[in-house]
């Protein structure tokens, strides 16, 4: 019961943050000269004269009304999912649509960095904490240090020298092998946006039982997923080792020793088990972060999910993908961090609103 409104409680305060992000956006919109704004609106596809498209557009804009009146109808355009035309290299059509096809790469390669980096993290992190001060734990801390330190496009193009030079077989670009998906069921054109049902090609290959393209997809994103895990590794490895030492101070882990129990048995039961819970927090925000990371990595990589698309459109001035994109990745955030209050609060009861 306590759970549940807390749940409700952080739903209710979700509301406020989320008018703030699209009063944010909504001001981003309305500081650009007109041409432009209306220009969000114009469909390269529809057979309406131009004129024509931007008179409509002017009245959905309502441009002729306060701003308070536009924010509101920006509000209800936003929920009916009219979210304007994009038209770059890499698609043109709604906005909307864009994201659909976008989205899903990122997140795959977000999940797949993020599992990596707590895979390895939470060992390491283990071992700094239980070795403090020696060879082992200052070792982690340099790990820790560089993962902040280093710039991810830079080395992204560092992974991507050493694949060529040492193991030619693993690839640098793209999200799978040119032509694999031709003629397969499943998908409906010939590209990676066009696997079903999902549109995240990893989890549709694996649905369908298709294998080849799996362990194709799989191989493809080792190296990007390398370069973000390395980015977010060192918060995972601080946090663990912070907690564990700070645990291993505490009364109950003396106890333990003191009754003579096995290393390992308290390490695992009495030390990480309580050092893991702030980790928890630390993962999801990290995983959220991570979207603002991929943006040049899916660039150099040439994946093509929404940080690649932003980037696109930053170049070639799309306002509509750039509105949209700032939006995204601010509800994505706010979603995560309320995901990781709930599982917080369901591991930890001690915690209240």
């Amino acid at each position: 019961m306590r759970l549940a409104l807390f749940i409700v409680r952080r739903l209710l305060l979700l509301i406020p943050t989320l008018l703030g992000v699209t009063l944010i956006t909504f001001v981003l919109s309305r500081a650009v000269p007109v041409d432009q704004l209306v220009a969000i609106y114009i469909n390269p596809h529809s057979p309406l004269p131009r004129d024509q498209q931007i008179a409509a557009a002017v009245r959905l804009l309502h441009l002729d009304e306060p701003l308070p009146v536009q924010y509101v109808y920006y509000l209800s355009s936003l929920l009916h999912g009219d979210w304007g035309f994009t038209n770059t290299n890499l698609f043109a059509g709604a906005v909307t649509d864009a994201v659909v096809l976008f989205f899903p790469p990122t997140v795959e390669l977000a999940i797949a960095a993020t599992l990596l980096a707590t895979i390895i993290g939470i060992p390491l992190g283990t071992i700094s904490a239980i070795r403090k001060d020696r060879l082992p734990d200052h070792v982690t801390r340099v790990v820790a240090f560089t993962g902040y330190s280093v710039p991810l496009f830079w080395l992204a193009l560092l992974l991507q020298i050493l694949a060529v030079q040492y193991i030619p077989s693993l690839p640098i670009q793209g999200q799978v092998t040119p032509g694999i998906l031709s003629g397969r069921s499943w998908v409906v054109g010939s590209g990676v946006f066009d696997s079903q049902p999902t549109h995240f090609l990893i989890l549709d290959a694996a649905l369908n039982g298709d294998w080849e393209v799996l362990r194709d997809a799989l191989w493809h994103i080792v190296l990007p997923a390398l370069t973000l895990t390395y980015g977010v590794l060192g918060g995972i490895l601080r946090m663990v080792r912070s907690g564990m030492v700070d645990a291993m101070n505490q009364e109950y882990v003396k106890t333990a020793w003191s009754k003579g129990l096995p290393e390992g048995v308290i390490i695992r039961k009495h030390i990480r088990r309580n050092a893991l819970l702030p980790v928890t927090t630390v993962v999801g925000l990290l995983f959220a972060g991570l979207l603002g990371g991929v943006v040049l990595v899916e660039d150099v990589f040439i994946w093509n999910g929404i940080g690649r698309w932003a980037t696109v459109a930053i170049i070639s001035h799309d306002l509509a993908t750039i509105l949209a994109t700032t939006l995204i990745f601010a509800l994505f955030l706010v979603l995560v961090n309320l995901v990781v209050d709930i599982i917080y609060a369901y591991l930890d009861p001690r915690i209240t609103l």
